[in-house]
Parts: structure tokens; sequence; C-alpha cells
């Protein structure tokens, strides 16, 4: 649900073809690309979904906003004035959208980042729930993220789980390292875009990562430690 490629973004490494190719090799049954404030030409998203059939490939958005990064999933084109969250989640609902706050506890845990900013997070989980205009805004929010530490994530898992949202999975990869350390798991197959769409209004998805034997499992408070203790691993 969240990855990046040279084709529209420039701090990415990872050809979008190695990105395919890797994703069938792990057991990936698609991907939802995410450029920087950029969705692929409508000509470019045809060839390249017809050069993979049998994977899914669909085209979202990662935004910039005042609010942080979010993950559009619905929109063609950038658009004016979605730098504003407000306005990002106005246009989305147009069009049948879903909008989630992508790593939202990103360093805000780290003392050096405290350090340089002089500011110190120290909400509970409980009180970031309430204070944080972002929860307001989105579907959904990235509770698993690859380029994450456990700590901001199980924190991203705690608030979702208090405020009922639904939680993704991302590796939020640039390379071809890190894809499919986390991702999002549906109840039912996905080929379209409007099946994607559909799917994620229901809420039948969870954030998923690969365990030490190559199982994908829920993540939850614990998991990744449990993960690399996998039992099946041994056998």
């Amino acid at each position: 649900m969240h990855v990046h490629t040279v084709a529209g973004s420039s701090d990415s490494m990872l050809e979008p073809n190695e990105l395919v190719a890797i994703g069938r090799q792990i057991g990936l049954a698609g991907v939802n690309i995410t450029e920087h404030d950029k969705v692929l030409e409508p000509h470019g998203r045809r060839a390249f979904v017809e050069a993979h059939p049998g994977f899914f490939v669909n085209f979202g958005m990662e935004v910039s906003t005042d609010l942080g990064h979010m993950i559009a999933v619905g929109l063609d084109s950038y658009l004016p004035g979605i730098r504003r969250a407000a306005k990002l989640r106005e246009e989305l609902d147009k069009v049948g959208g879903f909008l989630i706050v992508a790593h939202p506890f990103r360093r805000l845990f780290d003392p050096v980042t405290a350090m340089r900013t002089g500011v110190k997070f120290e909400m509970t989980a409980e009180e970031a729930a309430e204070r944080l205009e972002v929860f307001k805004i989105v579907h959904g929010i990235e509770i698993a993220n690859g380029a994450n530490t456990p700590k901001e994530n199980y924190f991203a898992w705690e608030v979702a789980r208090i405020l009922g949202l639904p939680g993704t999975g991302g590796s939020d990869a640039h390379s071809t390292s890190g894809i499919g350390v986390f991702a999002t798991g549906f109840e039912r197959e996905i080929d379209s875009a409007e099946t994607l769409l559909e799917e994620l209004h229901a809420g039948r998805f969870e954030a998923v990562h690969r365990s030490k034997a190559g199982r994908w499992v829920r993540f939850e408070d614990g998991s990744i430690e449990a993960a690399l203790e996998d039992p099946a691993a041994a056998s």
C-alpha cells in the first residue's frame, strides 16, 4: 500500500519492473504505488498494467499536507489545494477515495530529533488519539511502516485500536531492500481499482508482515518479536 519508484519519486532507486518481480517472488498479489505528490499519467499506467498480467497494480499517491504525509487512493492526478489535508479529504470524498495517514509517529520518540527541535513528544496513545487533528480527517492509519521503528509502529497500532480506525501496512520502500517487510492483507482478491476501494471502505483488510519462516502474519502488539521466533522456521 505504500512504495516509491524512480517513475515518480526523485528519492527512490527502485525500478517499477523490479518492484513487480520481487513482489511476485515473495508472495505479494499486487502493489499500490504511491509516488510523492504525483500519479503516473494514464497512458503510462495502462502500459505498465498490461506489461504485468496476473499481478494487481494500483496507482495511489503520497501527498505532503499540513497535517503530515497522506496516502491517497482514488485520485487520478495531483489537484490544486490538496496540500491542505481537509481539501485532500474533500476531493477524495468526491470520487469515493480513501485517505490514510502515513507513518504518523515517525521520529517523534527520537531523542536527537527532540534535541534539535526542542519539542519532546510526551502524549499517551489515548491523548494522541483525542488531540491530534489528523485522526479526525482520515479513513485509516498506517500502523506498520517499513521505515519506522517498532516503537513508532506499535504506538500507531495502539492509537488506531483506541479510535477504532482500520490500520494498513506498507514497506515505504525506495529500493529493492524492504519490499514486503510490511503489507496490507485483504479478505478477498483485489483485481481492480474499484474492488480495492470497496474493500478499503468496508474495512476488510489488516496490516501484515512476514515471519522468519516467510509466513504472512497479522501485525499487532508484540508480533514483530514473535515473528523473529517463528517455530515454523526450524521445520
